[in-house]
């Protein structure tokens, strides 16, 4: 039995996608887009001071499997002259 085999790959956003790159060197892939994965909570991030650690299996794991298309909520249209209560 391997020790490390539970030992999760915690990297860098920069590492993370130069691993990316290093698998398929023509991935679009980008720094930008692990960050936006990272801040709005689609891969766990483990803070080591100020440096965000993302685990690299869970990265891979997503990119295989695939994310929801975003759904675009409408905004409200307001058409015209509003009233305004002349209580307030």
């Amino acid at each position: 039995m391997d020790g490390t085999k539970g030992i999760p790959r915690m990297r860098t956003v920069a590492k993370i996608v130069a691993e990316i790159k290093a698998l398929d060197p023509d991935t679009e892939v980008t720094e930008f887009h692990i960050r936006k994965l990272a801040k709005d909570g689609t891969v766990p991030v483990v803070w080591a001071g100020r440096k965000a650690l993302i685990n690299l299996d869970d990265v891979l794991e997503l990119m295989r499997l695939g994310t929801a298309r975003p759904t675009e909520e409408a905004a409200p249209a307001v058409g015209g002259i509003r009233r305004i209560d002349p209580k307030r």
